[in-house]
């Protein structure tokens, strides 16, 4: 059997509305076969029909050059079938670090200033493009840790090293001595990996404490009033991401005024600033790379 995400879709015989199903693996075929028509191989499924509720089965057809599907009642009526590939992220993992984050975080911000003062409603904290706003803003601040905290892991092998130390996922992760033999960025790219993938950067206490295990930077501010702001306006990010602006009760959050706005970006803005200064001092204590005339031998 071949495994993967694979999707099937077929017209219901009784009430003709399509009607699909998800399957994890199919047949393959026979590549020791002799010939193309002995490689083929079958399977049958039964597809649920959610507009009328019939059931029908549906035959999968594996050949050498791919899948087929049809209705098993009924050959001649073909099913679409679908092998997923997500190869289109294959640029994400090729992707260099962003090299200038500090340069286009003041770029957003600065634009997202002018559309506060433009746009924001001043009359309500419950006004949706107030909302709109918030989540515009967290995208600014989480884009711009995760390019500067991915750049750095990238750039400092020491830095690299000690967030696999700290981090509850990476420090258990094994790996055969193949691999990192064949692989001399493995702890890098693994790092970089989970940082892309795996990490949220809104979660601020989690970042804070990376952060301090792998350069000793407190990303969180001392002031417990900005500190505060800060933690808190998370959850009102999650009520506006995933519930239109709404708590657990239901209830419109009316809280989300230009003024809570402007002190939190400040906060954000102030984050930024001691990250940026953390970050800069660390590469300027780095060793600058070997010149091309340093790596040429002389004979």
């Amino acid at each position: 059997m071949a495994e993967g995400e694979f999707h099937v879709v077929a017209r219901c015989p009784v009430c003709g509305i399509p009607a699909q199903a998800w399957l994890d693996e199919v047949p393959t075929a026979d590549l020791s076969a002799e010939s193309a028509s002995d490689a083929i191989a079958t399977s049958d499924i039964e597809i649920e029909c959610e507009t009328c509720g019939n059931v029908f089965p549906v035959t999968i057809t594996a050949h050498l050059t791919g899948w087929e599907a049809h209705l098993t009642d009924d050959p001649k009526t073909k099913a679409e079938f679908e092998q997923l590939d997500y190869s289109y992220d294959q640029w994400l993992e090729d992707m260099e670090p962003e090299p200038h984050p500090r340069v286009i975080f003041n770029q957003a911000i600065g634009e997202w200033l002018g559309l506060l003062h433009a746009v924001g409603d001043k009359r309500s904290g419950a006004a949706g493009i107030n909302r709109m706003l918030l989540v515009q803003l967290f995208s600014i601040i989480e884009a711009y840790l995760s390019d500067a905290v991915i750049k750095l892991a990238f750039e400092d092998r020491v830095v690299a090293k000690a967030m696999v130390e700290w981090h509850p996922d990476l420090k258990v992760e094994q790996v055969s001595l193949m691999t990192v033999a064949s692989q001399p960025n493995l702890v890098r790219d693994v790092v970089v990996a989970q940082l892309r993938k795996k990490t949220q950067f809104h979660r601020f206490e989690f970042l804070n404490g990376m952060l301090r295990a792998a350069i000793g930077h407190h990303l969180l501010p001392n002031d417990k009033v900005k500190r505060d702001l800060i933690l808190q306006s998370v959850q009102g990010r999650h009520h506006c991401v995933h519930r239109n602006g709404r708590d657990l009760d239901g209830k419109i959050l009316d809280s989300v005024t230009v003024d809570y706005l402007s002190r939190l970006a400040r906060c954000f803005m102030e984050t930024v600033e001691r990250l940026a200064t953390a970050i800069n001092e660390i590469e300027a204590k780095r060793p600058p790379p070997l010149s091309e005339d340093l790596l040429t031998i002389q004979w």
